[in-house]
Order: C-alpha cells, then structure tokens, then sequence
C-alpha cells in the first residue's frame, strides 16, 4: 500500500519539481510588479514622466529625456535601483508577457496614463490609471 502511494504522489509532484515553467512565471511577475511600482516612485520622485514598454516577452523602464516632452527613446533608460545596471529591465526564457497597452507611463503625481492588464503565464498585474497603483490580480 505504501508503494503504491509514494507511485501516486510521485506521478503527480515529480514534474512539478523538475519543471521550471512555473518558476519562471513567477520569477518575471515579481520583476514586473516590482518594477511597475519602481517606475511610478521614479516618476514622482524625478518630476518626470517614466515608461514601462512590454513586449512579448521583455519590460524595459524609459524616463523622459525632458520632463513632459514625450521622448521616451530607447536610450533613455532607467538604472536598476538593486544592481547599477544602466538599463532596468527583465524576461525569461520561453514566458510571454500579455499585456492590453504595449506602454504604461506614469506622470509626476504618480497616476498611470491608462489602465492597464498584464498577464505573465497564469499570473495578472493590474494597473489603475486613477491612483497608479500596480496589483497582483491573479484569480
């Protein structure tokens, strides 16, 4: 009996151990909430607007390069606030990022230019224009 129950469980949570998918998943929506919530403290704490661009597979933070200019060029970046790196950004390996708006800036009173819904594998992050807040959605 005891064998066929350690058969039973080990079916079941081996592939969980051995599969990093879901790791992976969760690895990139921390980064993403984190850095959503960076880029708004940014945004305030600068004067000057600051933008999350998402692809299908990447987030980068831009700042403006002259606050309310609209310029948000690729080398404009925002430092990572842990690391030093020049760039602020994150993916990875083989996790889409699904989002509704392909941007989300954030102004100097901290407030998002639309609302916003990013799916990260099974994992959401909401985004309210109103209040600028960035929260875990997932049902």
């Amino acid at each position: 009996m005891v064998i066929v129950l350690l058969g039973i469980i080990s079916a079941v949570a081996m592939p969980k151990f051995f599969g990093r998918s879901s790791f992976d998943e969760r690895v990139l929506f921390d980064d993403t909430l984190a850095a959503l919530r960076y880029a708004q403290k940014q945004a305030v704490a600068s004067g000057c607007n600051t933008r999350m661009v998402f692809t299908n597979t990447t987030f980068n933070l831009l700042r403006d390069d002259n606050c309310n200019s609209g310029n948000f060029n690729s080398s404009l970046t925002v430092p990572h606030p842990a690391t030093g790196e020049n760039s602020y950004s994150g993916s990875q390996n083989n996790v889409t990022i699904t989002a509704n708006n392909a941007t989300t800036t954030f102004n100097a009173i901290g407030t998002a230019d639309a609302d916003n819904l990013i799916k990260i594998g099974k994992y959401s992050i909401n985004v309210v224009a109103a209040t600028g807040f960035s929260y875990d959605s997932t049902p």
